[in-house]
């Protein structure tokens, strides 16, 4: 068994407020290979770096991020709601955010709203295409990104697929699992077929970790990065 890949969700986003240059920064210092991130366009257009559809949450503005244009958004506060040390950080926008990542992490792109053949561009234009790939929960990005951009790779969850044959006939090449549906067999079905298998899961329970360390699980999209290790390291040496 091999170690895993570690995909830090949202940045490291239990160390700093997330899908912020600030949560980037401690997903490199935690040796992450790839970091997560979500995109939004403003209402002039420009993509931002942020998940939720609005402002509340996770800064200090109010309504919808595509009813502001992009100077109305380079002003809010991203940090103050996760703690002091981050007073000021910014919602990244999407070009910044590639630069920081350009020679030092790979990236993995969910696309909440946007063009995808815009993103391929941006990634591109940065040496990150070849290790990058996309998802968006939106059916519509989904096949736009397979018809417009067919060389940024594209994941699709077992949840929405149902089986590894269907996923191959969709041309992904990663498929997703969820505590719920993770299976040794199936994963193994995954790997044979030329698939990178991976697993998103938001908790933090050892018996989840270890399950996927023993399904062997190739890519873990994960919060709880320093107690995955903990645990694949105890499997691993036990193995």
């Amino acid at each position: 068994m091999k170690h895993a890949v570690v995909v830090c969700h949202r940045g490291a986003s239990l160390l700093a407020p997330e899908n912020t240059l600030a949560s980037l920064e401690k997903a490199i210092a935690l040796g992450a290979g790839v970091v997560e991130l979500d995109v939004r366009p403003s209402k002039d257009g420009v993509l931002y770096v942020m998940h939720d559809a609005t402002l509340e949450r996770t800064t200090n503005g109010t309504g919808r991020i595509s009813d502001l244009d992009a100077a109305e958004i380079d002003r809010l506060d991203a940090g103050s709601w996760f703690g002091h040390a981050f007073e000021g950080e910014r919602v990244p926008r999407l070009s910044s955010f590639l630069d920081a990542c350009k020679g030092r992490i790979a990236t993995y792109v969910e696309i909440k709203e946007g063009d995808p053949a815009e993103i391929r561009d941006m990634l591109a234009v940065r040496g990150l295409l070849k290790d990058a790939w996309t998802f968006s929960f939106d059916q519509s990005i989904r096949a736009e990104a397979r018809a417009k951009v067919p060389d940024l790779r594209r994941m699709v969850l077992f949840m929405h697929v149902g089986s590894v044959d269907r996923a191959v006939a969709q041309d992904a090449h990663i498929l997703e699992f969820h505590e719920d549906n993770l299976d040794p067999d199936t994963v193994a079905e995954a790997k044979s077929a030329g698939l990178i298998t991976q697993m998103f899961y938001a908790g933090r329970d050892r018996a989840v970790f270890e399950k996927a360390v023993r399904c062997g699980v190739e890519q873990m999209n994960i919060d709880e990065v320093e107690l995955f290790r903990w645990v694949e390291k105890e499997v691993l040496e036990t193995a």
